[in-house]
C-alpha cells in the first residue's frame, strides 16, 4: 500500500486503519532441514502453479538425487525466491497447496504465518504492492541487473499495511478464495468443453460420427479443381498503411480465427488494382516458424466492399456452393491439417507453395450435411467463446478487487 493506510473497498463493519506490521512480527521463519529424508519431492516456484513439483513443472527433476540437506516445507507454509527473475524482478512468494510436503534448495526462504490470517497473505503477495518494500532493499547491483538478491534478516525486515482485524483479513482472504474457486471451475468448463470440440473434430471428419439421416459418401476433392487462388497486397510499402479509406484482413487475424473478424483490420488507401476479397473466401497463411502452423486458414463471412488481404497469405475462392461454418472447421480439422502440415518446407521457418495446397484433397458432403455439422461447430465455438469470456471478466474483477482491497 501507498502512504494510505485505508483501502478503498471494504467490508461493513470494518472502520479501523490498516497498520503497519513488519513480517518478523507476522511470521516465523522454518529452516528444517530435510535429514532423515522425510520427503524426496524436490520443489520450485511458479508464479502461475505456485509451489509444485519440479518434475510436473519441468518434466524432470533438475535437483540432486540426494535432496538431504534441502529444506523440508510443510503444507501451508511459504516460500520465496530471494534470487528470482524470469520476468519477475522482485521474485514471486507461493504457498504451499498441493502436497503434504516437499522440500527446496536453501536459496529459498522459508516461512509460515503465526499473526495473520494464512489466506489474506496468499493474495496480498498476489498484489505488487510488496514490491517496492522488497526493493528497498535488494543489492544495488542487483537491481541494475534485474535479479533481486535478498538476505532473509532484510526479507523479514519487510514491513505489511494490513487490518489489525483478524476477521477482516479472513473475509478478504475468503472472498479471494471463493473467487479463485470460481475462474477454476469456469476453467475446468472452458477446458472440457475445448475437449469435446476436438473430440467432435477427429470423429465427424473420420466419418465415425454422422448426423441420423445422412448416409451418402463423402466425396474428396482437390482444391484446385473446386476454387481458384488469388494474391494478396503487392507492390506496397510501409509508408501506404495506417491510413485509407479501404481496409486490409491482418497475418494474425488468418493465423488466430477460423472466422475472419473485423476487429483485426487495418488501413490502407482504395488500389483499384489490388483483388478484393468477398463473402466465401478462404485465407492461407504462406510462413510460420513451425510446419504445424503453417497454411493456417480463415473463412471471410462478410459482404463489405474495399477490404484486401495482407501480402503475407494468399486467398482462396470457391467456385462451388460451401456452408461457411462447414468450410471453416473442416479447413482446420487434424486430418486437413495433417496433410497441410506435410507439405512444408523449410529450416529456421517454413513455407507452403499455393500449388501444392491446390492438390490437397478435403472432404465435401452434401451441402445439408454441411450445414449441420457447419451448425454444430457455430454452437460448440458460441459455448466456447461465452466460457472464455466469463473466465476472462473473472479475473479482471478479480484483479480490479485486489487493487481497491490492497491499495
Amino acid at each position: 500500500m501507498t502512504d494510505k493506510t485505508m483501502p478503498a473497498l471494504r467490508f461493513r463493519g470494518f472502520y479501523d486503519a490498516w497498520e503497519q506490521r513488519k513480517l518478523s512480527d507476522l511470521t516465523e521463519r522454518v529452516t528444517r532441514k530435510n535429514k532423515n529424508n522425510e520427503s524426496s519431492r524436490p520443489l520450485t516456484i511458479s508464479a502461475q502453479n505456485g509451489l509444485i513439483d519440479q518434475n510436473d513443472f519441468f518434466g524432470k527433476q533438475i535437483a540432486s538425487r540426494d535432496v538431504s540437506g534441502y529444506f523440508l516445507v510443510k503444507n501451508g507454509e511459504f516460500a520465496y525466491n530471494k534470487s528470482y527473475s524470469n520476468g519477475y524482478p522482485w521474485g514471486v512468494i507461493k504457498r504451499l497447496d498441493n502436497y503434504d510436503m516437499g522440500v527446496l534448495s536453501t536459496l529459498y526462504i522459508v516461512f509460515r504465518p503465526i499473526n495473520i490470517s494464512s489466506q489474506f497473505l496468499v493474495y496480498y503477495y498476489d498484489t505488487s504492492i510488496w514490491h517496492k518494500e522488497i526493493a528497498k532493499n535488494a543489492a544495488e547491483g542487483a537491481r541494475n541487473h534485474g535479479l533481486l538478491n535478498i538476505t532473509p534478516v532484510d526479507f523479514f525486515g519487510t514491513s505489511l499495511v494490513i487490518p489489525n482485524s483478524i476477521e477482516e483479513q479472513q473475509k478478504i482472504g475468503l472472498l479471494f478464495k471463493q473467487l479463485d474457486n470460481l475462474i477454476t471451475q469456469n476453467e475446468h468448463k472452458l477446458d472440457l468443453l475445448k475437449q469435446l470440440k476436438q473430440a467432435y473434430l477427429q470423429q465427424i471428419f473420420s466419418q465415425e460420427l454422422r448426423f441420423a439421416g445422412f448416409n451418402d459418401t463423402w466425396e474428396q476433392r482437390k482444391l484446385g479443381k473446386i476454387g481458384n487462388t488469388f494474391n494478396g497486397l503487392t507492390g506496397k510499402t510501409k509508408e501506404d498503411f495506417g491510413h485509407g479509406d479501404a481496409k486490409f484482413v491482418t497475418y494474425l487475424n488468418v493465423f488466430q480465427n477460423e472466422l475472419a473478424t473485423l476487429k483485426q483490420l487495418d488501413s490502407v488507401e482504395i488500389d483499384e488494382r489490388q483483388n478484393q476479397v468477398q463473402k466465401g473466401d478462404v485465407f492461407f497463411t504462406t510462413s510460420s516458424e513451425t510446419p504445424e502452423e503453417v497454411g493456417m486458414s480463415s473463412v471471410w463471412t462478410y459482404d463489405i466492399k474495399n477490404i484486401y488481404l495482407n501480402s503475407f497469405t494468399f486467398g482462396y475462392r470457391p467456385t462451388m456452393e460451401l456452408d461457411l461454418e462447414y468450410l471453416a472447421t473442416m479447413l482446420r480439422s487434424p486430418s486437413v491439417r495433417k496433410k497441410i502440415t506435410f507439405l512444408a518446407q523449410g529450416i529456421s521457418r517454413y513455407n507452403i507453395s499455393k500449388s501444392k495446397m491446390m492438390k490437397i484433397e478435403v472432404p465435401i458432403p452434401n451441402i445439408f450435411e454441411q450445414e449441420n455439422i457447419g451448425s454444430l461447430f457455430k454452437q460448440l465455438d458460441n459455448l466456447i467463446t461465452l466460457n472464455q469470456q466469463k473466465v476472462n471478466l473473472l479475473k479482471k474483477q478479480k484483479q480490479a478487487y485486489l487493487q481497491k482491497m490492497f491499495n
